[in-house]
Formats: C-alpha cells, structure tokens, sequence
C-alpha cells in the first residue's frame, strides 16, 4: 500500500539533516501539497519529536529522541533503589547492565560470562569482589560490608564502579527484579493521536446540502467536518442536521457549530466518556488554533479500548479507573446532571469504606460534566468544598448529581450531592474555572 501525503511528508521531514529549518511554504512546495497539509504534517512531525519551535525564530528539524527500554536500569538507579553509596566510579553511574550475577562462592563466580557489560552482586568475599574488578565488571557489595582500601584503588584505578548497600543478597535480587516488573507494566496511555484518521472527507461552508448527500454516496459516512479554505474547523455536519431540509439550502445554514472536539494530546479514554456522555459518533480533532487534523469515531474507539484490555501494558489513568463504571443517567432537568455507579474494591480505604480520594475525583468530574453537557465549557477544577454526612460501603451503588449555580465568563458554581439508598452521603460545593468556550 502506498503512503499518503501525509505520511511522505513526515518521511521527507525525517531525511532532512538536524539542523535544517523546516517552514509550511518550503514543506509544501517541495512535496507540492497544500500549505495546509503541509501545516498539518509539521505539528504530527512537532508531535512524535522529529521538529521543534522555537518562538519568534523557527521550527527546526532535531534528533528524535530514543525510547528507552523499560528495563533499562542505570547503576544510578540501582544505587538509589537499594539505599546505596558509590564507593568508586560514580562517575559511570549512568552505564547500564546488561547482565546480572550473584554468586555465594568464588568457584560459581568464575563459571560465569564477567566482562564490563555485568553487574557482580557480591557479599564480603574479598576474593570475588577482587575478581569481578579485575575483569571490569561493576561491583554492587551487599550486606553492608566495607571493602579493603587497596580494592578500591584498585576500582579507581580501574574505572571500575563499586557500591555498598546495607540489603542482603535476597532483598537485593528481589528489589530488583521488583523494580524491572513494574518498569514493564507501566501503563502507556493511549491518546487520541495515536488512533486518529489523518485523511478526511471534508465539506466547505458554501457546499449545499446536495453536496453531503453526494459526499455521502461516495464515501459511505455521514459525518463530515466543515472547514473554511485555511483548514480551520467551523461546524459539523451529520444526518440530523439535514434531514427534510431542501438540497439547495447551504451548509453554513445547517451545521452544528457547538460540537465536541478532541486534541491529538487527549487520553482516549476520557474522550471515550464525552462521547458516550455527548451521544455524538464522530469527533473532530483540531490543534491550538482550531485547524483540523483529523478525526476520530465511535468505532475507533472501541477498538482501541478492546485492544487495550488486550495488551497489558498499555493502561488507564486513575481517574478513568474510578469512573469507568458510571454512566450518565436521564435527567431532564435544565442545569443539572446525574451518574451513577458502583463503589468498587479500587476505591476502598483502610477503614473499608470508600476513600475521600475516590469520592472527590467522582464529584469533581461531574462538576465538570455538567458544565460541558449544557453550556460546551471547558473547565477545571479551582475550588472544592466537600463534607461527608455518612461513609459509603463497597458495593454501594451511588447517584451523583451536579447542578449548574452560577455561570460567569471565567468560572462556574457547581453543587452537587451524593446519595445511595435516597439517603444523602456527600455534599460538595465546587468552583470551576473556564479554561475555553
């Protein structure tokens, strides 16, 4: 399959020389595209590390930076893991091992592969410790034992690394290992970016609505993006918004200027929650300036949530944990919201009720809710007040409801109440400031 524009420009991009200033009119005119393809493959190639902009001088094309392994582990990290010192050579603290050996007894230690690429992990045996720096390996010495000075001159001597640590062969070998296990199941967050199609089936404001259902016959969708001739994003246009309108009537009279849109750097998983929140299938995604870069739809993000589950080690911000059971109930009354949910064993305390941590992220997200679902804010937490009437039990299942106070231009009041049972749990008051319209 051959690759798009887009993509042979983050290729043309990615061959130019570190250094090189990268501008729209000089991308486009040696790709002969558009400046706004152009434009838009420079913010993905800003976005994966290929270019970066300096203000008020240019964007220029730079070393896009290596990923580290996750188990890669310095002596410095291993240092400060296990409460260490650098005995010698602490200034190598940034090489890594390649391999480990702990051995009890000089004849298993020179039955192994020691070269400088190894990390000897060595009790008080002056013998084993003597070897392992002779043969250039770093020398970790456990069980708090201090080495003989003429060892250590040695280790100097040698470039040689050498650190004590009070933990015992066991504890060591077991922080260890613990450290590498938790390295590799951090959770990568999926963001919008990562899943979002780049080539787009667009309308114009003055296409008419014969124009949507021509767009519509030859591509299969219904959704389209309205942009103007800058590529900036102005509306949307989907079945509901021209159903029995005459097919002369124009697109800037019929399409949805007020719409959910999503940032490349936005966790799939909250957008996950807008969309169901906002009933909407397709998402467009924009950039500071409100310049379309691509999209994204509801079965997108399925998949990407499927796959996922699938794949351990991509993850879930705590926050989506915690309200990835609740769901958005229907209330009919203007200003306020409601979502329900469960109390899981994730949100449990010591004393085995639901933490206050877990109920003040819950309430400060449907104060957030209830600002976009009915004015289209986007806001932020600046202020909460909360006061628990009685504690909540796992397995509970909760309402939540938030209701719209007060709406300036720079913030919002929110209140909101917490029942289980008809019996109140939490009142909160919370002030949010309106970060964008």
């Amino acid at each position: 399959m051959s690759a798009t524009k887009h993509e042979q420009i983050i290729q043309y991009i990615e061959s130019l020389p570190v250094g090189t200033k990268v501008s729209v009119r000089q991308v486009a005119k040696d790709m002969d595209v558009s400046e706004g393809t152009a434009y838009r493959a420079i913010k993905t190639a800003e976005n994966i590390g290929l270019v970066s902009s300096i203000p008020k001088v240019a964007t220029i094309r730079i070393e896009k930076p290596e990923k580290k392994q996750l188990e890669d582990m310095t002596l410095n990290d291993i240092n400060m893991i296990l409460e260490g010192t650098f005995l010698a050579g602490a200034q190598h603290g940034n090489r890594i091992p390649k391999s480990f050996a702990a051995c009890f007894t000089m004849d298993e230690l020179s039955k192994k592969n020691i070269n400088q690429h190894t990390l000897v992990i060595a009790s008080g045996n002056a013998e084993m410790q003597r070897y392992a720096i002779r043969k250039g390996a770093a020398l970790l010495i456990v069980g708090g034992d201090v080495p003989g000075s003429s060892l250590l001159r040695e280790a100097e001597e040698t470039n040689t690394s050498v650190i004590m640590s009070s933990y015992d062969v066991f504890e060591t070998i077991s922080t260890i290992n613990k450290t590498i296990y938790e390295r590799l199941v951090q959770p990568e967050l999926v963001r919008i970016g990562d899943i979002m199609k780049r080539d787009v089936f667009t309308l114009y404001p003055h296409d008419t609505v014969m124009d949507w259902h021509e767009l519509t016959l030859k591509t299969g969708h219904s959704n389209f993006p309205v942009i103007n001739g800058e590529n900036k994003l102005l509306g949307l246009v989907t079945p509901m918004s021209v159903t029995g309108l005459s097919s002369n009537m124009p697109i800037s009279e019929v399409m949805e200027t007020e719409m959910l849109t999503a940032n490349p750097q936005s966790l799939v998983s909250h957008i996950s929650r807008l969309l169901v929140w906002e009933n909407t299938d397709l998402i467009p995604v924009v950039d500071d300036d409100n310049l379309l870069m691509g999209v994204v739809n509801r079965q997108d993000i399925i998949q990407a949530l499927q796959q996922t589950q699938k794949q351990p080690q991509f993850g879930e911000t705590v926050d989506n944990l915690t309200l990835s059971g609740f769901k958005l109930g229907d209330t009919v009354e203007e200003n306020k919201i409601t979502i329900k949910g469960l109390i899981t064993q994730f949100m449990m305390n010591e004393s085995n009720s639901a933490s206050a941590g877990a109920i003040s992220m819950i309430i400060s997200n449907a104060a957030t809710i209830v600002a976009r679902k009915q004015y289209r804010l986007q806001t932020v937490v600046d202020e909460m007040h909360m006061i628990c009437i009685n504690t909540i039990a796992q397995g509970e299942e909760i309402s939540v409801t938030a209701e719209l106070l007060q709406l300036d231009k720079k913030i919002c009041k929110v209140e909101v109440v917490v029942t289980s049972a008809e019996q109140l749990k939490y009142k909160a008051h919370v002030i949010l400031k309106v970060v964008k319209k």
